[in-house]
């Protein structure tokens, strides 16, 4: 695997400006639906190639985000730990309950994105294989950063982080791959319960519920919105960077040349 692209974890970005008077949680909420529209179309312009890619490559760039499942559940345990007792806490373990599968580990959502991977073909050897080194740094650095800042900071980089923006990229990910004629031959042999739960009405109700708690959150600790904000665009940054190098290894025009000479040989 090429691991050509940028390897730097993405420099800190400043926290969006928030206005001098207090009314900043709606500043907040602006500069959330902003970034929520923004990424929406970023995931898309990527992902839709997803359409059409041949099915080995398909399969690649879907065993890629398996690492991020997977660093995902260990940083939201982690965020758990760090934050106060309170409505927030009580809703982040809450969530990291259902993604160890409430108790079941067949039911947890790492072996449930594993059981479709597995439907696509592929054996448990190749689920480990050839991870985006660049990729694993940045998510090491995810983890560094819940571990090393504050609590406000923790969740707008992992629980908003993970809850909002990821999802969005989940979603455009099941809406392009589902197109593809190599998917759509298979479909009725693939498990689909990992994308069950995150493109359907679970993840719509976390999103809600996070909402309503981080709302309450920063009207108890206001003080604590410029680290929020902080860590939300930090999470936007990191997690473009994620995909834009998933996009160069598979996808982009570097790609494309790399499998035309390894057809003509």
């Amino acid at each position: 695997m090429s691991t050509d692209t940028d390897t730097r974890a993405p420099s800190r970005p400043s926290a969006a400006p928030l206005p001098a008077n207090t009314p900043g949680l709606s500043e907040f909420w602006r500069l959330a639906d902003t970034a929520k529209t923004q990424t929406e179309y970023l995931a898309n312009e990527r992902l839709h190639r997803l359409a059409d890619a041949p099915f080995d490559v398909l399969q690649k760039i879907l065993i890629q985000y398996r690492y991020f499942t997977i660093f995902y559940i260990t940083d939201l345990a982690l965020l758990v730990a760090k934050l106060p007792f309170g409505e927030l806490r009580s809703l982040l373990a809450d969530f990291l309950n259902d993604e160890l599968g409430n108790g079941d580990h067949d039911a947890a959502h790492e072996r449930l994105y594993d059981n479709f991977l597995m439907s696509l073909g592929l054996d448990a050897q190749e689920l480990d294989r050839d991870p985006n080194r660049a990729n694993l740094r940045l998510l090491d650095t995810l983890q560094q950063r819940v571990t090393s800042e504050g609590p406000a900071y923790a969740v707008g980089l992992r629980g908003m982080g993970g809850e909002c923006l990821c999802q969005i990229y989940l979603a455009a990910m099941h809406e392009h791959f589902s197109k593809n004629p190599a998917i759509r031959e298979r479909a009725k042999d693939l498990d689909w319960v990992f994308w069950d739960i995150h493109t359907g009405e679970v993840d719509i109700a976390h999103r809600e519920k996070l909402k309503a708690a981080l709302h309450e959150y920063v009207l108890e600790n206001p003080d604590e919105l410029p680290e929020l904000v902080r860590g939300y665009v930090d999470a936007k940054s990191i997690f473009e960077q994620f995909w834009e190098n998933i996009y160069s290894d598979y996808l982009g025009p570097a790609a494309a040349s790399k499998r035309r000479a390894a057809t003509a040989s």
